[in-house]
């Protein structure tokens, strides 16, 4: 499969899982993680999985295998009484995805956690969750649906087709992209303001579109993150949703917006002390 469509594939299949895991959460796990537990093992496992996907499963039958299985519990489940039975049948079609998505990550070459992609875990994972948090009262989950899953799908592509009607091509830093997340990221965590939060989605989902060129290795100033950093993230929202409720999601993106602003501090300060020194008159004697 050619790159361009193996990457729109990728990000296909991570949308239905947010999605789709996420909603079965809602309904057959809410008692454990306020049901976002299934996606944050689906996460998890694609994070860690995504590395040794890129060397073990490069060809064969192996990741389809997963797939199938994984659909095969999920198909499993309107016969499985409800309770635990269902519980843990989700929760093995949630690690069986994972690995799936893993060696779709590994073939696309996006086998790097960035803080961007955590961010839009959290705001995909914590979908049913915080739908009217976000949003406010009086929205639908077909329109919260529907609206994360527009500025998901929409602004990549919109972004695509900017580049290719440009005769010069468009530029996009690592430290431009933080920017971006670290406003959008803070916005949302603003209490009280459905506006503010829904403007904050809107660029930090920009942030996640845009494409930025790969960083060397030996640069200390990244947007690499530790891939359990999203998963653990929004496992903590879940446990402490209950207790906290919306308060819970904005110390969420409250952290993730102090992360951001932490590398652009970094940033900063780096590009300050890669300037040379003014020479002065008495150098140049």
């Amino acid at each position: 499969m050619r790159r361009g469509g193996l990457s729109a594939l990728r990000q296909a299949d991570t949308l239905l899982a947010w999605v789709l895991l996420g909603w079965l959460g809602q309904r057959l796990g809410w008692s454990l993680a306020s049901g976002v537990l299934p996606v944050v093992l689906w996460w998890t496992v694609r994070c860690a999985s995504a590395s040794a996907s890129a060397n073990v499963t490069g060809r064969g039958p192996v990741p389809l295998v997963l797939l199938l299985g994984a659909w095969t519990l999920l198909g499993s489940l309107p016969a499985l009484p409800s309770g635990q039975a269902a519980l843990v049948a989700l929760l093995a079609a949630s690690a069986l995805w994972g690995g799936w998505s893993a060696s779709l990550a590994a073939r696309s070459g996006d086998t790097t956690p960035t803080l961007p992609g955590q961010a839009m875990g959290l705001m995909m994972g914590s979908l049913w969750l915080s739908g009217q948090w976000c949003l406010g009262p009086g929205w639908t989950d077909a329109q919260a649906v529907g609206l994360h899953l527009g500025l998901m799908a929409g602004l990549p592509l919109l972004w695509t087709a900017l580049r290719l009607g440009r005769r010069q091509p468009l530029q996009v830093s690592v430290l431009q992209q933080t920017v971006l997340l670290a406003a959008g990221a803070l916005l949302m965590a603003w209490p009280d303001a459905a506006g503010w939060r829904l403007a904050g989605m809107v660029l930090a989902a920009l942030a996640w579109s845009l494409e930025v060129p790969p960083e060397p290795a030996d640069r200390p100033l990244c947007s690499r993150v530790p891939a359990g950093l999203g998963p653990a993230v929004l496992l903590s929202t879940g446990l402490m949703a209950p207790t906290l409720g919306p308060l819970a999601l904005q110390v969420a993106w409250g952290l993730i917006g102090l992360l951001a602003l932490a590398w652009v501090a970094r940033a900063g300060f780096q590009r300050g002390a890669a300037v040379p020194p003014l020479r002065r008159w008495r150098d140049a004697a």
